[in-house]
């Protein structure tokens, strides 16, 4: 047996027969296209970039099967530019023993030929059910950083331009500067590792994606400016010490999400963004009052956003608890609003009518119901007045309210926006657990007898079963 013919037997070892498993009629289908007397099938003689299309669509296993196939499909899958070793593939070895893992992926990585665009290591363990497993692989994953480096040196030296690294949680790994340093990174996606950049580091020249999921950002004073001169998307998810970021993105940059416990993020570094089409803030915790006026700043400065999406948090921030008057921009190219609401608080609910009212060309209004007691009279008294809505939402045509705590505020809500969209097609309201089936029928049928001013204007209650 020649040594890549072992190297794939040695990764399709214990894998179940994925087409095997298929219905009849696919593999007829599949038998279709091979004709019967022509020693050439119609799959080999697609082009190249098509059958490393497909082959990048199959899990890791299958992909390296073909190469057994025949003699023209020997190559193929060493040459594969993408590599995706899946959580489905590594949670399988790396359970098997402490070695399995490493030496299939140590030989996947020897075996390839040419460049590597996208490599893909998922060891986050997120499906695995058993609190031993998960340990399990935590131990590998700790035990074997040096080699997961050795990993990492090997892709970048492969001139790779899409890489996602997906460690299990409280993983302590810390990015090699191998990533740091690599030239021809485009796409960067972290999830529970170190961010600390090597005192050399001149920033990510050619970096256009960095998605970063709790990814701690090492305190140090000598951290470095990142500099990320084509950066157009920026994604920080629970990430610690964002603090410390000291990133220098260009005016490019469109789509900016920061979801944090506790918020940290200073919105200084992208007050030259003037051309976001996608803001997302989330924070699950007070943000303290001095920074509101960087906030508004900084919000009412995006003429071209498309986006928004505020959690309640910063609504009780840019409200300061009181009825706005008015806001200082109207937001001409927003379409699509996402706003998580505690319509206990007078605060937030006037600021989101504000909003809405602020943004002509409104399509898609998203609520998250975060009401948290019961209704305030002054937050029903200042529903009931004809200026908390003084206009007519002519564009707005889809509304969904999440979480919907059935409250007599929100109905009010709701009956304000079925009253002023005419041209609103679908009012979906996803309601939390009712208390009994009685409660749930009366709200169900209180909403349904709501006028609309829009003839073709559907209401869809979810209740949860």
């Amino acid at each position: 047996m020649t040594p890549d013919r072992e190297g794939a037997v040695a990764v399709e070892r214990d894998t179940e027969d994925r087409i095997s498993a298929l219905p009849s009629n696919v593999i007829d289908g599949i038998l279709s296209l091979l004709p019967v007397h022509d020693t050439e099938d119609r799959i080999s003689a697609l082009p190249r970039n098509v059958i490393d299309g497909i082959l990048s669509l199959l899990p890791v296993h299958d992909a390296a099967r073909t190469s057994i196939l025949s003699k023209n499909w020997r190559y193929i899958w060493p040459m594969l530019p993408n590599l995706v070793l899946d959580n489905h593939f590594c949670n399988k070895l790396a359970l098997k023993s402490q070695s399995v893992l490493k030496e299939t992926v140590d030989e996947i990585l020897l075996e390839h030929v040419g460049d590597i665009v996208k490599f893909v290591l998922d060891m986050s363990g997120t499906h695995l059910t058993s609190y031993a497993d998960i340990d399990r692989l935590v131990r590998f994953v700790t035990r074997n950083y040096a080699d997961i480096d050795r990993w990492m040196r090997f892709v970048t030296r492969k001139n790779v331009k899409e890489l996602i690294l997906d460690m299990p949680d409280n993983s302590t790994y810390k990015l090699p500067s191998h990533v740091f340093n690599c030239p021809t990174l485009s796409y960067l996606e972290l999830r529970n590792s170190l961010f600390k950049p090597p005192n050399s580091f001149l920033g990510f020249q050619n970096l256009i994606n960095l998605c970063l999921n709790k990814v701690t950002f090492v305190s140090s004073p000598d951290f470095p400016v990142i500099n990320a001169p084509f950066l157009v998307k920026l994604t920080l998810t629970h990430c610690n010490g964002t603090q410390n970021l000291n990133i220098v993105v260009s005016s490019q940059l469109k789509y900016l999400s920061v979801r944090e416990s506790h918020y940290n993020l200073d919105l200084n570094r992208f007050m030259t963004c003037k051309k976001l089409t996608c803001l997302n803030l989330a924070v699950e915790s007070p943000i303290s009052a001095d920074e509101r006026s960087t906030h508004e700043q900084f919000i009412f400065s995006l003429s071209t956003l498309e986006v928004l999406t505020l959690a309640s948090h910063f609504l009780e921030l840019l409200s300061a608890g009181a009825v706005p008057n008015g806001l200082p921009i109207t937001l001409n190219c927003l379409w699509h609003l996402m706003l998580g609401v505690n319509f206990s608080k007078l605060g937030q609910t006037s600021y989101t009518l504000e909003l809405i009212k602020n943004s002509p060309n409104l399509r898609k209004l998203e609520i998250w119901d975060n009401t948290t007691s019961d209704p305030a009279k002054a937050v029903m008294k200042y529903l009931d007045t004809p200026a908390c809505l003084d206009r007519t939402l002519n564009k707005l045509r889809d509304v969904s309210i999440h979480y919907f705590k059935r409250s007599k505020t929100v109905l009010s809500f709701v009956k304000l926006l079925f009253a002023h969209a005419p041209s609103l097609l679908r009012m979906s309201i996803k309601p939390t657990k009712a208390p009994s089936s009685k409660e749930e029928l009366n709200i169900a049928i209180e909403l349904m007898r709501l006028p609309r001013v829009s003839p073709k204007a559907d209401l869809c209650y979810h209740p949860v079963e």
